[in-house]
């Protein structure tokens, strides 16, 4: 059997389908997305980055290093071109009817999108591509611009972006299920911290019960930073031993349906000096303000300057430099954000109702023990609402 008639034996075959959404929930994204378009004036969309991919085709995998596109035109029904071992993954969890795949022993992606492409295409016109995003490789990208001569690519890493920011009720609804669980990861992590335990215990215990409480796999995996590695952002569990004196810095999320909502906590190993108990103060006085100052109509950039009053007293960074949040929702690995919108100066953009964010204050202080804490939240009509509100106070334990 060739590979083309094993996808079309493969396609036609009946699956159960597991949808996120109601494919009525799929299609309103795609008319908000082609809006976008309308106004760039592109013909098709080529959509490579796999978050925005799942967000309007429910297409899911951990997979995700092979390449994936959704060819979308401005009228007419998207195509999902696969790899071949991918083809199955997208009959169970996406919407899309028209689903292609290429041979793993096949190198011509490009020429099979752009023979795609050219359905939808009469020859000069805009097609925009994600160029800034993951999953659009320069080997791709040149075998588009060979195989489609007639065609001017245009930078469009924005058109999905733009309404993804804004989270339907259902989203929210996974990103509070995620909290949820999040939660009780917190909770049941906290009694295991202490001195001569590792940091591989600690993340054993958070991998356990996030998992068992109905987490999926995750965007971002949970990280456990403990004594002076956790003065180095990024850094995360590695075999070691934990110490009286030292700080473990938690940070993780579970993910639900693909939406994660996570957390930072900070615990000290005996009782820390004053003014480490003060920077703690301060980050969680900063969340505090923050959580005030968001209100619809407000640009990230005011926000930021209002909530930024402090912070200068315990960060070598410069004031410029500290955000306050980034946008999140629908994730795949290697990460959780959206890496679209930021609270900080700078970003003129407005907040509305329904943005969801994640801010992690993490004071720079090189040579003292970390200290960090956090929450994901959304904006609401009136303010905002914290889903993963929990005791943000230092948790400090004898030894």
């Amino acid at each position: 059997m060739d590979f083309n008639t094993y996808v079309k034996d493969l396609t036609s075959r009946p699956l159960t389908k597991e949808l996120s959404f109601s494919e009525s929930e799929y299609r309103s994204r795609i008319e908000e997305v082609r809006k976008v378009m309308d106004e760039r004036n592109l013909d098709v969309l080529l959509i490579t980055h796999a978050p925005s991919l799942s967000y309007l085709s429910g297409y899911q995998s951990f997979g995700t290093s092979w390449a994936s596109c959704l060819i979308l035109p401005r009228e007419g029904e998207p195509v999902l071109n696969m790899h071949g071992l991918e083809i199955g993954t997208a009959m169970l969890t996406s919407w899309i009817k028209d689903i292609r795949g290429v041979s793993w022993s096949y190198g011509g992606t490009a020429d099979q999108i752009a023979g795609i492409v050219k359905e939808f295409t009469l020859g000069n016109q805009r097609v925009g591509i994600q160029g800034k995003r993951a999953g659009l490789s320069v080997e791709l990208y040149e075998g588009l611009k060979a195989a489609l001569p007639g065609v001017t690519l245009v930078e469009a890493s924005d058109v999905v972006e733009r309404p993804r920011l804004i989270k339907s009720e259902a989203e929210l609804n996974y990103m509070r299920q995620a909290a949820q669980i999040t939660k009780k990861g917190l909770a049941a992590v906290l009694p295991v911290i202490k001195a001569g335990v590792t940091d591989n215990d600690i993340a054993a215990v958070i991998y356990e019960t996030l998992i068992a409480e109905g987490s999926e796999y995750f965007s971002i995996q949970p990280i456990v930073s403990a004594g002076e590695r956790n003065t180095v952002i990024h850094t995360t569990f590695r075999r070691t031993p934990v110490q009286a004196g030292e700080t473990v810095i938690l940070e993780f999320g579970a993910t639900y349906e693909r939406y994660t909502s996570p957390l930072m906590h900070t615990v000290a190993i005996g009782t820390p000096a004053p003014e480490f108990e003060d920077r703690a103060r301060i980050v969680n006085e900063t969340l505090d303000r923050l959580f005030e100052a968001v209100k619809p109509g407000r640009s990230a950039h005011d926000v930021a300057r209002e909530v930024g009053v402090g912070m200068s007293k315990i960060s070598t960074l410069p004031a410029a430099s500290h955000v306050y949040g980034y946008s999140l929702g629908i994730g795949m690995p290697p990460s959780w954000t959206e890496d679209t919108l930021y609270i900080r100066e700078g970003i003129e953009q407005e907040l509305k109702p329904g943005m969801t964010f994640h801010s992690p204050i993490v004071p720079d202080v090189p040579g003292e023990p970390g200290v960090g804490f956090s929450e994901t939240w959304v904006v609401t009509e009136t303010g905002c609402e914290v889903l993963t509100k929990h005791d943000r106070d230092l948790t400090v334990v004898d030894v």
